[in-house]
């Protein structure tokens, strides 16, 4: 199957009108609970268990089995775990591994229920308020490798021929739509990444050499680094009401306040392993000339978003006879508003010592995202005083997700109609196991596995991805054929936990979590092509492992 390459976000980000894709709506999206230790120590298949207040956001019916009123608080440690290699070209193997960790102190639940035994229709009523997080990205990669034939600032360079100096030099360019996909290009002009020579629109970049006859090119071995990292949290704010029948029946209600807050930062720098090889001669209006050369060059860029929206989910839980547990909930579509903002920014130095700064404009957008409706379906078993097992299902179903604006004109319909005919259904298979070794300590064991909603097709002997929807697709001029497939984009948990439930009040339980998840490959900047020879950005392929370590401290009254 044919590898999937994440180009970089700055490269994907065309400033304003329809800068989203597919890969947002699944990023702002995702759902992966995490809530309680115990939750999180059972794998998170607890949808037909409840009692433990981070089942509410499985199934909202579980707040209800809780005889009691509580309150528990559940701090974390998120640890982001990765090894990035290096291939110089697409045909070319991976090279070393460079190992990068960031943990961070974070709060996976908060929140309290409180009970009356006397409620309508005969039965207790829970009311609930919680917060429970929903989707860690505590990410960071750093890479290495040496490249002595293309360059970030030599693709910049092409990507700015044939606009004038003066285009680059206005104070209107940001806001003219036909350059709204080259702010990196104007700030990398105006910081001196790349540099006009000739007639107006020809430029070279900052990790070139320019020979007599106009030829550029790369003249020795540039050190390239690459740095990414991600930051933020999805969260669920949760008003719960749920109704306990006396006779095994449990019906919950929620209405739920998703929100989030995401960062993304890319750095990359490119450095001459030896400057004598980059020679640079600067020729300035008033005819004066400077000899040096190339030392060092940096790219940034920084994106952030946060968005909340509403939705509403209603669960039922089911004791059919002694031990059997059956539970089931839908979740509504959210309708998520969202704003972010990004900024590209840039630095070039010299073996003179003299040394060049600065940043675009801030862009900022506003959108709305309608998420998946959400279903689970959940079955467990208990063995009396001994323990339990469990096993969940989650179906997302992405084919009618969808981006929205205020004005309404059409901006989202090219995407909109690729993200529905490359989604499908996302699934999350989750088991668990408890065992009570005595009447107040208990151990746990989870795993789980979630698929991709992401889709390709086969057409004329090629695999179509989401990246290859173009006009001709979207006009009808050429026709994907009735063979979809799904990404084998797989993640996989495994967790282990424990609880402490002496008599009294008081009550802890702790869980940790590793997650696998997809690898994936990062390209820096587009292939480019000069006299006819393609040159090829280079890959940097990341493994990556997410660790939660979860502490829940609980209160019963």
């Amino acid at each position: 199957m044919k590898r999937y390459i994440l180009v970089a976000l700055s490269l994907m980000s065309v400033v304003g009108l329809n800068a989203q894709s597919m890969y947002d709506a699944y990023t702002f999206s995702a759902t992966d609970y995490l809530g309680t230790a115990r939750v999180v120590g059972l794998g998170g298949a607890v949808g037909a268990l409840g009692s433990d207040i981070g089942t509410i956001g499985v199934n909202p019916a579980g707040s209800a089995v809780a005889s009691y009123s509580q309150f528990v608080i559940s701090p974390s440690i998120s640890s982001s775990r990765t090894r990035t290699s290096y291939a110089l070209d697409p045909n070319a193997s991976y090279q070393g591994g460079v190992n990068s960790n960031r943990s961070l102190l974070k709060l996976s639940n908060i929140g309290g229920t409180s009970r009356i035994e006397s409620g309508p229709l005969g039965a207790a009523v829970t009311f609930g308020f919680v917060i429970n997080t929903t989707y860690d990205y505590n990410y960071e990669h750093s890479g290495r490798g040496v490249n002595g034939v293309s360059s970030k600032f030599a693709e910049m360079a092409r990507a700015a021929q044939g606009i004038t100096n003066s285009s680059f030099e206005s104070n209107s360019f940001y806001d003219n739509p036909d350059y709204s996909s080259l702010w990196d290009v104007a700030m990398g002009y105006n910081v001196g990444l790349i540099n006009a020579y000739g007639t107006d629109g020809n430029y070279v970049g900052c990790t070139e050499v320019l020979t007599d006859d106009n030829r550029r090119y790369v003249p020795g071995d540039l050190i390239q680094r690459s740095r990414q990292i991600l930051s933020g949290s999805k969260n669920d704010l949760l008003f719960n009401m749920a109704l306990d029948f006396s006779n095994g029946f449990y019906l919950g209600f929620n209405i739920g306040v998703p929100y989030f807050g995401y960062e993304n930062m890319e750095r990359y720098t490119e450095s001459a392993r030896v400057v004598e090889d980059f020679p640079i001669k600067f020729t300035y209006n008033d005819g004066s000339v400077v000899d040096t050369y190339f030392d060092n060059a940096t790219y940034q860029y920084n994106y952030s978003a946060s968005g909340s929206g509403v939705y509403g989910k209603v669960g039922f839980i089911w004791l059919p006879f002694a031990g059997l547990r059956i539970g089931a909930a839908y979740q509504t579509p959210t309708a998520m508003d969202i704003e972010e903002t990004w900024i590209h920014s840039g630095r070039v130095s010299y073996a003179n010592g003299a040394s060049y700064s600065g940043s675009s404009r801030e862009g900022s957008y506003e959108y709305t995202l309608i998420t998946p409706r959400h279903y689970d379906f959940s079955v467990a078993y208990t063995f009396g005083r001994i323990g339990l097992v469990s096993a969940d299902l989650s179906a997302e179903d992405y084919r009618n997700v969808r981006f929205e604006d205020s004005y309404n004109d059409g901006t989202f319909d090219f995407v909109n109609t690729a993200t529905s005919i490359f989604s499908g259904f996302a699934y999350n298979l989750r088991v668990g196991a408890e065992v009570n070794l005595t009447s107040n300590f208990a151990i746990r064991a989870g795993a789980s596995l979630k698929t991709s909603a992401e889709k390709y097709y086969y057409s004329d002997g090629k695999e179509v991805y989401y990246s290859d929807y173009d006009d001709d697709y979207y006009h009808g001029r050429k026709v994907l054929p009735d063979n979809s497939k799904y990404v084998n984009d797989i993640t996989r948990s495994y967790s282990v936990g424990f609880g402490y439930n002496p008599a009294g009040s008081f009550f802890a339980d702790f869980a940790l979590r590793l997650t696998k998840l997809p690898s994936s490959v990062y390209q820096p900047y587009y292939n480019y092509e000069d006299e006819d020879v393609t040159y090829y950005s280079p890959l940097f392929r990341t493994e990556r492992n997410l660790v939660n370590a979860v502490l829940t401290l609980g209160w019963r009254f």
